[in-house]
């Protein structure tokens, strides 16, 4: 039982760690990016960008207030655990613009540089709390809830719809068409941002290797490297001899270490190199965690 409290102190910790970190940068590119210049980044901050031009609120208060339905949503349909989840994102989020509104520069020197950068931050920040399966609500979160609705659209397909109508109505509110080109750039930056990020934190290496010494090299590799390894039987059908292929991931600073050591023992073994993410296991991430779920 006292472990079990331990991991569980530990996961929170580290949930809480991600969601600060997550939740500042992302706050830190809409104070300084995209705020001034009236870029809708997409999600509620987008939206409540564009509504801050009739309300008399804050960007940051009315990002938190359009996130509400979405956190009764989430209630209801994923269950208190996320419903929590978002309202804490939600909440951290909104305490960060607040507070950094009065701290940080503003840049408004060159639009699409702003953009840009701002992008980078968000789609940062959310592919940080994207890692502990948190969520800081607006069209990402609701393009999962609505992808219970209709499940037969995929996620990708309805997140890039909500972020559509989204930038639409920042457009038609400034009414100014550099709006709604300047907000699709800081939407694709920020996803690939996301993307970067959620792979590149859990990206490793795979090396193939055909041989007839997939014993020996396994062995040296589990002593000195501590990879584990998968043997396969094979059979060159040039040749027809029998040969083994050895499998093995390896994290990206000890590909050549490991390369050294397959050459070592084989000389003349045949290895082919791949870039994979997604890893799982013993040396590797225990789970990513999927927000579908």
């Amino acid at each position: 039982m006292q472990r079990f409290s331990h991991k569980t102190f530990k996961h929170a910790c580290l949930t809480l760690g991600y969601t600060i970190a997550g939740c500042l940068l992302t706050a830190t590119g809409l104070v300084m990016f995209t705020i001034p210049n009236h870029i809708a980044p997409g999600g509620s901050s987008g939206l409540a960008t564009s509504l801050a031009v009739a309300v008399p609120l804050s960007v940051g208060i009315l990002t938190w207030m359009v996130n509400i339905p979405i956190l009764f949503a989430s209630v209801k349909i994923l269950g208190i655990q996320a419903g929590i989840k978002t309202l804490l994102a939600s909440t951290i989020l909104t305490f960060f613009m607040e507070v950094l509104t009065s701290c940080l520069p503003v840049f408004t020197d060159n639009k699409l540089m702003a953009s840009v950068l701002g992008g980078i931050l968000i789609g940062s920040g959310i592919g940080i709390a994207f890692l502990r399966g948190i969520s800081m609500g607006g069209t990402d979160q609701l393009s999962i809830l609505l992808g219970k609705v209709f499940p037969n659209a995929s996620t990708a397909y309805i997140l890039m719809v909500c972020d559509g109508i989204v930038v639409t109505i920042a457009a038609l509110t400034f009414r100014d068409l550099e709006v709604f080109l300047y907000s699709i750039i800081c939407v694709f930056v920020a996803s690939k941002a996301i993307d970067t990020v959620m792979d590149g934190m859990n990206h490793a290496r795979v090396y193939f290797v055909v041989t007839n010494y997939g014993k020996e090299i396994s062995q040296e590799l589990n002593l000195r490297m501590e990879n584990g390894c998968t043997l396969l039987p094979a059979q060159g059908t040039y040749t027809g001899v029998e040969k083994q292929v050895l499998m093995t991931v390896v994290h990206p600073n000890t590909v050549m270490q490991t390369l050294e050591i397959i050459k070592e023992i084989d000389p003349d073994a045949f290895t082919f190199m791949a870039s994979i993410t997604e890893v799982h296991g013993k040396g590797f991430a225990h789970y990513r965690a999927d927000l579908s779920k």
